[in-house]
């Protein structure tokens, strides 16, 4: 089994990238901000927008896994360009189907997220993962992520409510990325 192509995504993976997202909102509502009633009602133009070129903000990515041409996995980080905060990346919407399992499709994405942010000169990437998600948790872990902090009842999906975890890495601590 090869390791998965990663690529930034572009334009023309505006359908597959929507359609994977909506997939990874359905199937863990509690993985995400976002719910997939409300993005599925979201124009298109939103969603190309994220993966339109900006040159005046280089270090705003998302990244797509490829197995040939077929969209396997998902990640994105993007800067808030307010002057004191603009040296960190928000880390977000990792998501790989049950069926790619085992490929380290999630570590190969986040290996590109944190090259990414290295030559976009960032110098810490922060995420939030849900508490209780533990494969989730493992990818973050192994590519340096520590955790930094934990949000009770961060979401609420009808009567159930789910803790958030805040990671950190600081990018001149972060491991090199493999081959």
């Amino acid at each position: 089994m090869t390791e998965p192509t990663i690529r930034p995504l572009v334009a023309g993976d505006l359908v597959a990238y929507r359609s994977l997202r909506l997939r990874g909102l359905a199937e863990h509502p509690e993985a995400f901000t976002s719910s997939a009633s409300e993005e599925a009602a979201r124009p298109a133009d939103a969603l190309a927008k994220r993966l339109a070129a900006d040159p005046s903000r280089p270090h705003d990515a998302v990244f797509g896994a490829f197995d040939g041409a077929t969209l396997v996995g998902l990640c994105g980080v993007d800067v808030d360009m307010r002057e004191k905060v603009r040296h960190k990346g928000h880390v977000f919407g990792l998501y790989v189907p049950a069926e790619q399992a085992g490929r380290r499709v999630g570590g190969a994405l986040m290996d590109r997220v944190i090259g990414h942010a290295r030559a976009a000169g960032l110098r810490q990437l922060v995420l939030t993962v849900t508490a209780d998600n533990a494969p989730a948790r493992r990818v973050y872990e192994r590519a340096g992520f520590g955790v930094c902090g934990r949000e009770p009842q961060a979401v609420r999906i009808g009567d159930r409510a789910y803790d958030k975890l805040a990671m950190i890495l600081f990018l001149p601590a972060a491991r090199a990325p493999r081959g």
